[in-house]
């Protein structure tokens, strides 16, 4: 009975999640939605959820939403910093790390992809709380004035209070 409580939710959010996609309320189309939903939900024991319960702990909606709208002005800022750097040929491919504070791998993870959203970066590779990036910069470029702009966007808007003490 435990094992339901704990996974009913998402099992819920997945099947309207699939009725969405699909726009279609057939007999075929609920069974499939319900049968590909409980897999789902079975699937994430022991990744989403343990004996213990709920293994994320999650970000504040507001705070979420904030974070989205920066990272939509950083793409743009990004894309038009991104094609100067491409039209004066001054810029050679970099990768550097960025070493983050966060210890939760959703968080990471999060950054990870907004990295990898903002034209002109890519995420290499995640190692534990690090992230390896590579972006264009001029040669001799210290790598941590590279890192900085990362943390400063991104890192401080997903920290939660017991990770800022």
């Amino acid at each position: 009975m435990k094992f339901v409580r704990m996974h009913y939710k998402l099992f819920i959010v997945l099947l309207a999640f699939w009725f969405l996609l699909t726009l279609n309320i057939t007999l075929e189309n609920i069974i499939i939605g319900v049968i590909l939903s409980l897999m789902v939900t079975l699937a994430t024991h022991n990744v989403l959820y343990d004996e213990n319960g709920f293994l994320y702990r999650g970000i504040n909606f507001f705070r979420l939403i904030k974070y989205l709208g920066v990272l939509f002005i950083e793409i743009f800022k990004a894309s038009f910093r991104y094609i100067f750097n491409l039209l004066s040929h001054r810029y050679e491919p970099v990768i550097f790390k960025v070493e983050l504070d966060l210890v939760d791998p959703m968080q990471v993870g999060i950054i990870a992809n907004s990295i990898t959203l903002t034209p002109g970066t890519i995420t290499v590779d995640i190692v534990g709380s690090t992230i390896f990036v590579m972006t264009l910069a001029k040669p001799g470029t210290d790598h941590a004035l590279l890192a900085k702009p990362i943390k400063a966007r991104f890192e401080h808007m997903l920290k939660s209070k017991e990770d800022k003490s």
